[in-house]
């Protein structure tokens, strides 16, 4: 028994198919509309938090550290005047109104900038608190350069909000928002429209936008972008191919319509679930339109070979059925079995990703079982049948790979070998900053950022001592001194900030800002009374909660890393740590926190267990082979055409680009069904020449190059210029997934046709 061999279950469904055939695709059109009502109640989230599951520990930590003390959602203005000097009467007085507007943005808590500096002085009184500029309408050369000296000797503002050489400037603007992607936009576009007004007013200064809140946003644009012109454009290509390779206007519209059915019916199901989509998201329609594309195509390509032989319209269909069914389900079924695997992932987007494009495979199946069929039944066959050229070079290639079987066999290997060798290249890591191309304002601002104000990686600590008005004591200051001062020394570290600078600051000004006194008093009773000075003597919204708890018992502290990547940002963190372990005892245990330190984390999680995934989906796989196709030889067999097409195209990457990110880690799980799906089909139709046909190995080679090869080649040059078009969008996650997708289902045709035969002949040998 085959996988094509005859089934009376077939043949009673097929009769029924062709005698209703327009009520089959009515009621399939009508199921279909129905699902996609569902789309409108699709939820679509940008907030970087989505991709963290509830329960994630690193989350946990953060979340506690944004109670304690403050949100950490920002909206970061980048100031640059084109005369490389902020202290001008003129930028000086940009900043003070984009600061003064800042607290008017939408969800505004607190905004920080070189203006609202607090300039402490010591008077008979007590403390003299003033902004360091006051208004811009006084100010003269004199006070000007008053303002440059003290705002370039002041470590706390320096690679915080003003570079060290004066020639960049920010204001960061921290937001309380609500639940929901709305308040972000609202706060955005409200920023937008500040930095609109900021460059009419002054063309001699370039203002930019960044932050967490920004990037969120951006996140969002880009991938709307992507989905409205590049998956636009990736169908445009997909029509041309199938026009070029079928050559019938009824089978391209057919597909077309399998391919729009899928995609529409896999979000409405979603939609009445009540999904809140993700960006990862985007990656779906691409997919899912994959998956419909080889459904489809096999079985056209089929029924065109049968109307080119002569026999009926109904006859051809009855054939191409019988041939596909078995192959076209357990290719469904092996698909959704390698996208399933992204449930390993640590990650709910990623998930989702998954069950989605599994769902999409389960419909596309459907469609192209039942509706693809009723559709070629009820329109008109086409007078002349496309992909008998292309089924004479497969017969000319199948003899070329017959005859030098041996010699492709061990070459094929060799590359194999080579070219996995370079896996262990790829640096498991994640550069978000890279994420962006230089078309987004985003990625000027992060490299301005970067440049001219140290950093753009955060790491942030509770540093707590367990004990209400701990942070008194001389002896945990002088720890969290030290801690901080250890942080200063480390490579890539550009600006450390806690309350230890406050109190520094104090005391230096109650000394007559006298510069020998920048140092932590040592007396408890002393820090007290500094602490209780300094926020009766602060304006609203600029008091001490972004740096200490409401009990006193703990203070957070500020590490601000040039660009690097999560690994880096991993081990600085684990040596921190150590560092607190030997030298703070009086300091609770504790670990780094911030977006970026969740990203790392999970990043360094998440593409662990999807290789545990990849390989527990592929011996499952691997097990449904050896029952479908009932030899434990070709289920082994099979292995080696599955995995060398993920080995060869992440081997070239390593040589070539050298680091995966979560990104790149789930195109081995998306691709390992499409790439199953050409192993299966020739692999059936090696098996019914053997079985059915009672033909030698050689003849059965060419007879499945001859009914097989123009499908798979006409689906994988179709998909891999369909993911390549994706090679053309800015954002880099979509980019380089597009990318390594094309490549892997570019290297999966050549596997099969150029070591699976060769192997298949080295077996039967044997």
């Amino acid at each position: 028994m085959t996988l094509n061999e005859r089934s009376p279950h077939l043949a009673r469904y097929t009769d029924l198919l062709l005698d209703h055939h327009r009520l089959l695709v009515l009621l399939v059109l009508a199921g279909s509309a129905w699902l996609a009502l569902g789309i409108p109640k699709l939820a679509l989230s940008t907030d970087m938090r989505v991709y963290f599951s509830e329960d994630n520990p690193q989350l946990a930590a953060f979340e506690e550290l944004e109670r304690t003390f403050t949100k950490q959602d920002t909206i970061f203005f980048v100031v640059q005047p084109t005369d490389q000097d902020i202290f001008t009467k003129e930028t000086l007085s940009l900043v003070w109104e984009l600061t003064r507007q800042s607290w008017t943005i939408p969800f505004s808590q607190r905004v920080s900038s070189m203006s609202n500096f607090q300039r402490i002085e010591g008077t008979q009184d007590g403390l003299s608190v003033q902004d360091l500029v006051e208004d811009p309408a006084t100010l003269t050369p004199a006070t000007i350069e008053d303002i440059r000296r003290f705002a370039l000797q002041d470590p706390t503002n320096l690679n915080n909000t003003l570079a060290d050489n004066g020639e960049m400037t920010g204001i960061s603007v921290t937001l309380s928002l609500p639940e929901g992607d709305a308040a972000g936009r609202t706060a955005v576009d409200y920023a937008r429209q500040l930095v609109a007004d900021a460059r009419d007013a002054q063309d001699q200064v370039r203002v930019l936008l960044a932050g967490s809140v920004m990037t969120n946003a951006t996140i969002g644009e880009a991938i709307l972008h992507d989905i409205r012109t590049l998956v636009l454009l990736s169908y445009i290509i997909m029509i041309s191919g199938l026009l070029l390779f079928l050559r019938s206007i009824v089978s391209t519209f057919a597909t077309l319509a399998v391919i729009t059915l899928s995609i529409l019916a896999t979000f409405g199901v979603f939609g009445l679930m009540g999904t809140t989509l993700s960006p990862t998201s985007g990656f779906v329609p691409s997919v899912v339109m994959t998956i419909a594309v080889a459904d489809s195509i096999h079985i056209l390509m089929t029924y065109h070979h049968e109307l080119r032989r002569g026999v009926s319209k109904e006859a051809a269909i009855r054939e191409a059925l019988r041939i596909n069914s078995a192959p076209v389900f357990l290719t469904t079924i092996t698909t959704a079995v390698g996208v399933l695997s992204l449930n390993f992932s640590d990650s709910p987007p990623y998930q989702d990703l998954g069950n989605m494009v599994a769902v999409g495979v389960v419909l596309a199946y459907l469609l192209s079982m039942i509706f693809l069929p009723a559709m070629i039944a009820w329109l008109p066959a086409p007078a002349r049948a496309g992909g008998g050229t292309l089924e004479l070079g497969m017969d000319t290639l199948a003899r070329w790979v017959v005859k030098r079987s041996r010699i492709l066999l061990w070459f094929n290997i060799a590359i194999l070998i080579v070219l996995t060798s370079f896996l262990g290249r790829n640096q498991l890591t994640e550069r978000w900053h890279e994420y962006f191309g230089y078309s987004f304002e985003l990625r000027h601002a992060i490299e301005a950022i970067n440049e001219g104000l140290g950093g753009i990686h955060a790491i942030q600590y509770a540093l707590d001592t367990g004990i209400q008005d701990g942070v008194h004591d001389p002896r945990y200051l002088n720890a969290v001194e030290a801690f901080a001062a250890w942080y200063r020394a480390q490579p890539g570290v550009a600006h450390v900030a806690g309350l230890t600078d406050v109190l520094k600051d104090l005391n230096k000004a109650l000394h007559g800002s006298n510069p020998e006194w920048y140092r932590l008093p040592q007396e408890r009773n002393e820090v007290a009374q500094y602490l209780l000075l300094q926020e009766l003597s602060l304006p609203m919204g600029m008091g001490l909660d972004n740096l200490m708890d409401t009990d006193r018992s703990a203070t957070r502290l500020t590490v601000i890393v040039k660009k690097t990547d999560s690994e880096t940002l991993l081990e600085l963190d684990v040596r921190a740590r150590q560092w607190l372990s030997d030298n703070a005892p009086d300091i609770l245990p504790t670990e780094g926190t911030s977006l970026d330190m969740i990203f790392s984390h999970i990043n360094h999680r998440n593409i662990r267990s999807l290789l545990f995934g990849t390989g527990v989906a592929l011996i499952v796989i691997s097990f449904l082979l050896m029952i479908a196709l009932r030899s434990v030889s070709l289920g082994l067999i099979s292995l080696f055409p599955n995995l060398a097409p993920a080995a060869i195209a992440y081997g070239s990457w390593g040589l070539f680009v050298g680091h995966i990110d979560m990104a790149l880690s789930v195109v081995v799980c998306m691709s390992l069904g499409i790439v199953v799906d050409d192993t299966v089909h020739f692999l059936s139709k090696y098996q019914r020449a053997r079985k059915e046909r009672q033909l030698a190995a050689e003849p059965g080679i060419r007879y499945a190059f001859r009914t097989v090869g123009a499908a798979l080649t006409t689906t994988s040059v179709i998909l891999v210029a369909g993911f390549a078009v994706l090679g053309a969008s800015d954002f880099t996650p979509t980019r380089e997934t597009g990318t390594l997708l094309a490549a892997t289902l570019g290297i999966a045709l050549v596997v099969d046709f150029l070591l699976l035969p060769p192997l298949l002949l080295e077996f039967d040998r044997r």
